[in-house]
């Protein structure tokens, strides 16, 4: 497989924006709890692929999880003592045993592997990587009229005038045609998800978002 693209120092800048930092730190906490990854977590062992700023796993941290992981082709802009392992590296190729995780997470993230044959490639490892009882969790876009709008309007000049709103309109920018593409093709995804191994176990949606959480398929 060629080497992962990595993400442009604008959409960088942008992604580690105080207004983003803080957004994400103030919305994760309610998506992992509804995804489930909150309760019963002790012992287990947590994989965020594409893992970011790592404020998914700080806050499981904070509730008291622990072998915490994270994967991600960049480091942090602010190197700090992190409550989790932190890897370098792409998220389709793992440098974990077989079986080792019980939980592996990917929020986010998944057109930014720009292409359905790297989300395949990292659905197999999350596969390989997972054991027999662990679990998938993905959340990410669906297409929708309303979603496209918000897209459409964070666009426009007179919304960069708002510091969030800036921040979110200088990362579309730099991702549009990814974030595009993927809401043309996400439900490739269900495909996939079975051609690699997975059955989906629940499937939600809330008004942006899909919650998806899948099990190792009997081989």
């Amino acid at each position: 497989m060629k080497a992962p693209a990595r993400e442009s120092a604008t959409w960088l800048d942008a992604y580690h924006s105080k207004d983003l930092q803080w957004r994400r730190r103030s919305t994760y906490g309610r998506k992992l709890r509804r995804l489930g990854l909150v309760e019963n977590a002790a012992g287990l062992r947590t994989l965020d692929i594409a893992c970011g700023s790592g404020e998914a796993l700080a806050l499981l941290a904070d509730q008291k999880c622990d072998h915490l992981f994270g994967i991600d082709l960049h480091a942090p802009t602010e190197p700090a003592a992190e409550p989790f392992h932190r890897i370098l590296g792409d998220g389709a190729c793992l440098p974990f045993r077989d079986g080792l995780f019980d939980r592996v997470l990917c929020m986010h993230s998944l057109h930014h592997f720009r292409s359905f044959d790297h989300i395949e490639a990292l659905l197999r490892e999350a596969r390989r990587v997972l054991n027999k009882q662990g679990a998938l969790f993905l959340l990410d876009h669906f297409d929708s009229f309303y979603l496209r709008l918000i897209f459409r309007a964070l666009e426009t000049p007179c919304l960069r005038l708002f510091p969030p709103a800036r921040s979110w309109s200088s990362q579309l920018r730099e991702e549009h045609d990814l974030i595009f593409w993927w809401l043309a093709n996400w439900q490739t995804l269900f495909q996939v998800l079975e051609k690699t191994g997975f059955q989906v176990r629940r499937f939600e949606k809330d008004f942006f978002f899909f919650y998806l959480i899948c099990s190792p398929s009997d081989p």
